[in-house]
């Protein structure tokens, strides 16, 4: 559309077939060269994306590095994004700019409820806190530059990344929100704003003056701006029924429904930063003393991972994704709430065990609920409570049998894997590079 930002080349930009001075296409020849050169593609995490979203980072990551393309991570939280990984990340890997953490007073802030809180602690709701975190990312994008710039959960990037080259906001439902009115719904209804939606409005527009950039006319246009991709299972959107564009499918993965396990397993895919996760390690411990376990915790410190391997009947994995490859020989998953475990279960026909303890796992966690594929409790439960949850809901034969009906409806859909589509859209800007 005319002022779009979509349409600056930019700083940073690559030189485009407009600017050879015969005015002339260029030949074949040098129009498949074009279309086969691997490509510089920038991934970004701001510091506060969600686990599953950094998993899904390195899901897009690997597929491109597959492809022949050079891939730059751009984290918050570089720390992190390797603890995601396993294993030492191959790719380059730069710090995004982070806003300074929030001190402990006794007056917090609201808690977030939305895309519109997310952009207020990440510091849209100061205009010189804003100012300093675009001028560092610019710096970033101009050293690197990129030929495509991939955002997950990072408004920031989307903010400045269209000066520099084609930006794309991805994300599954609850990460990338659909546009409404002037700016983004809320999960819940009568929350409090943790900022006004003007004054955040106002200041990324003064950041986009400084670069020279064409003014946002709302909030929502962060997004708009952007070419967004929208993954995952519907079922697990919370703005599904605000949303005029449909989801490219499940990434990294397809339905494949599998019979439950002869015997009792387990699987838990915990994170660190769970209340009373100290006490979740202990029950997990004592209950497989009876049944194994295959344990996974985001950010463990060495002393939970020593206590865990001195286990017998426990197996501790390094990351999320090779416990999740072996999830199919587990007859329950035990997580917190996160979308790709959630959309394993289902795929899979696995019941599961939620201990939600942010707004988003409980808004999953409700959504789920109809299915008739999960038990619940707050993660603050004593141990004996756990080990008697845990017993009860492996004798409860209901919760196996609605697992594997949704997972064989899931599969008779034509939902597939999101991945390829998502890499030919993002391949695609070879034709305006």
């Amino acid at each position: 559309r005319p002022g779009s930002r979509r349409a600056l080349p930019g700083p940073g930009r690559r030189a485009n077939a407009t600017m050879h001075s015969s005015g002339l296409p260029p030949d074949a020849g040098k129009r498949r060269e074009q279309s086969e050169r691997p490509l510089r593609l920038v991934i970004g995490c701001d510091l506060d994306t969600p686990s599953e979203a950094l998993r899904d980072a390195l899901r897009i990551g690997n597929a491109l590095t597959g492809r022949g393309h050079q891939v730059i991570y751009l984290a918050g939280d570089p720390v992190a994004l390797v603890d995601q990984a396993g294993s030492p990340i191959t790719s380059a890997l730069h710090q995004a700019p982070a806003k300074r953490a929030a001190p402990h007073l006794v007056m917090k802030r609201p808690a977030t409820d939305g895309l519109a809180d997310r952009l207020a602690v990440g510091g849209f709701d100061d205009k010189q806190t804003l100012m300093t975190l675009a001028s560092v990312c610019n710096a970033e994008l101009a050293g690197i530059q990129p030929d495509a710039i991939i955002g997950i959960g990072t408004p920031i990037l989307w903010l400045v990344g269209p000066a520099h080259a084609p930006t794309f906001a991805v994300g599954s439902g609850s990460m990338l929100p659909p546009a409404l009115g002037t700016s983004f719904p809320r999960l819940t209804a009568n929350s409090t704003p943790v900022a006004d939606d003007n004054t955040m409005l106002s200041n990324a527009n003064a950041v986009l003056s400084r670069m020279g950039q064409p003014s946002l006319a709302t909030l929502g246009e962060l997004v708009t701006e952007c070419r967004p991709i929208l993954y995952g299972l519907s079922a697990l959107d919370p703005y599904l029924q605000l949303r005029s564009s449909h989801t490219t499918g499940l990434l990294g993965a397809a339905p494949s429904p599998s019979l439950p396990p002869e015997s009792d397993r387990l699987a838990a895919f915990l994170d660190v930063n769970c209340p009373n996760i100290e006490m979740l390690i202990l029950a997990l411990a004592g209950f497989g003393r009876d049944i194994p376990i295959d344990v996974c915790i985001t950010g463990a410190t060495a002393g939970m991972r020593r206590f865990l391997q001195q286990q017998p009947y426990v197996t501790l994995w390094p990351n999320y994704e090779s416990m999740m490859e072996r999830a199919q020989r587990a007859s329950v998953l035990i997580h917190h709430g996160v979308q790709d475990v959630t959309q394993q279960c289902l795929v899979l026909g696995r019941p599961q065990f939620v201990l939600p303890w942010t707004a988003e796992q409980e808004m999953l966690n409700y959504m789920v609920g109809w299915m008739g594929i999960t038990w619940s409790k707050s993660p603050t439960i004593s141990i004996e409570e756990m080990a008697a949850t845990l017993h009860d809901l492996l004798r409860d034969t209901s919760l196996p049998v609605s697992a594997q009906h949704h997972a064989r409806q899931l599969a008779q859909t034509d939902i597939g894997d999101a991945l390829p589509a998502l890499v030919e859209q993002i391949e695609k800007v070879r034709e305006i590079a």
